[in-house]
C-alpha cells in the first residue's frame, strides 16, 4: 500500500489541508474483487491508512488497534476515488480517527471507516524510520514540508 516507489503497491499520494489527510486513488481490473468493483480489502487498506496517517499531523505515529469499516456501495473500477481521513478523539496514547471513501467525480459516498490507533514509542518509531533508510529528522522535515498542499 504505502510508498510511491513501491512496485508492488498502490501508488496512492497523500496530501493534507493542517486537519484532514487526503488520498486518490484510481483502481484497476488487477486490484477487482468481483467484475468492475474495487476489492473490499483494498478499500480497507486505503482508507486505514489514510485515517492512520491522520496521526502524523499531531505530530504521532501510530499503530492500528481497532478498524471497523462500512461498505455503502460498491467502489467502481477506472474511477477516481477520494479518501479523507480526520482526529475525531486525541486520548494521548490513543487516537481515534473516522475516514470516508467517496467516488470524486459523484461525491457519492462508497464506504466509511472508524479508527482507534495505539502511539508507537519513540524507540520503536526511530527503529522503524531506520529501516526505512532515513533518520528520524529527515522524516520529520519530510513531514514538514509536506504539511499544507493543496487538498485533492
Amino acid at each position: 500500500m504505502c510508498g510511491t516507489e513501491n512496485p508492488h503497491g498502490l501508488g496512492v499520494e497523500f496530501t493534507d489541508d493542517g486537519e484532514r489527510i487526503y488520498s486518490e486513488l484510481n483502481p484497476r481490473e488487477w486490484q477487482q474483487g468481483w467484475p468492475g468493483v474495487l476489492h473490499g480489502g483494498i478499500v480497507t487498506a486505503v482508507l486505514d491508512e489514510t485515517i492512520g496517517r491522520v496521526a502524523f499531523l499531531h505530530d504521532r505515529w501510530v499503530q492500528t488497534a481497532k478498524l471497523s469499516v462500512r461498505f455503502v456501495r460498491p467502489a467502481p473500477l477506472d474511477k477516481v476515488l477520494l479518501a479523507t481521513g480526520e482526529l475525531v478523539r486525541d486520548a494521548r496514547r490513543l487516537m481515534e480517527m473516522k475516514g470516508t471513501l467517496v467516488n470524486k467525480e459523484t461525491g457519492e459516498l462508497l464506504a466509511s471507516a472508524e479508527g482507534t490507533f495505539v502511539r508507537l514509542p519513540d524507540a520503536a518509531r526511530d527503529e522503524l524510520v531506520k529501516r526505512l533508510g532515513g533518520d528520524f529528522a529527515a522524516w520529520e522535515e519530510w513531514l514538514s514540508a509536506t504539511r499544507g498542499l493543496p487538498q485533492l
